[in-house]
């Protein structure tokens, strides 16, 4: 078999690339304490970030650890003695994780736990302070996030601060998922009618009755608005 030649142009690619080869190692020669300290800083930041990654692990490690210690305190809840539930453990240990790990995502997720618990005692004040919390930690990206607009507003109502109720409902209308947007017309509707003004509720409530209700509860709604509907105008009803 006759062997390839091996033309100029190969040849001259090969003589060019050594060529240029050589000319970056006389570089480096020449200006090796450069080159040293580059590979001096490359190293010392990979360190860095290995150093940060691990701290961050090790924190998230150490939350979860005391997050599920707190959840195992959590009391068994009776259906008949809810309101003397004693969460006082519970809550501590919540509360230490928020406070020695605030920055992990775990001391984030405690936060719903706490709302929740202070919601169940009563005392909503800290409920929305936690709710609150954990709503400008996050977006509606969070698998919680609805439910924490949920529970907010669900707190708001309980406080009878009617105003805040209807602007948290409002903004789980248009940023939470859709089962949570039609439930949110359901909850305002609730609340224009606790403040007595029907046909906001009235509104809300057909909003509702129009993206897919349970229905059961759509039924009872439905009999509520023909009622309504009924009393504002008794003959064209007759």
């Amino acid at each position: 078999m006759a062997k390839r030649k091996i033309r100029r142009k190969e040849l001259k690619k090969t003589e060019e690339f050594l060529t240029f080869g050589s000319r970056i190692l006389a570089w480096c020669q020449d200006n090796i304490r450069i080159v040293v300290g580059v590979l001096a800083g490359v190293a010392v930041l990979i360190l860095i970030t290995g150093a940060v990654f691990w701290f961050k692990a090790s924190r998230e490690t150490k939350a979860r650890g005391l997050y599920e210690e707190a959840l195992s305190l959590y009391p068994v809840e009776s259906s008949g003695n809810a309101g003397a539930v004693d969460y006082t453990m519970a809550t501590a240990k919540l509360e230490e994780v928020k406070q020695r790990y605030d920055s992990t995502t775990v001391a984030t997720n405690a936060l719903m736990d706490l709302g929740n618990i202070y919601f169940q005692e009563g005392d909503y004040e800290k409920a929305i302070s936690r709710y609150t919390d954990f709503l400008q930690r996050t977006d509606f990206t969070h698998p919680l996030y609805d439910q924490a607009l949920e529970s907010l507003g669900e707190t708001y109502e309980a406080k009878e601060s009617w105003q805040e109720a209807v602007e948290v409902y409002q903004r789980l209308a248009s940023e939470g998922a859709q089962v949570y947007q039609a439930q949110a017309q359901l909850y305002l509707g609730r609340v224009y009618e606790a403040i007595g003004d029907k046909q906001k509720a009235m509104t809300h409530y057909d909003n509702y009755l129009n993206e897919s209700p349970a229905f059961i509860f759509g039924e009872w709604i439905r009999i509520k608005l023909r009622r309504w509907r009924q009393a504002e105008n008794p003959k064209k009803q007759g």
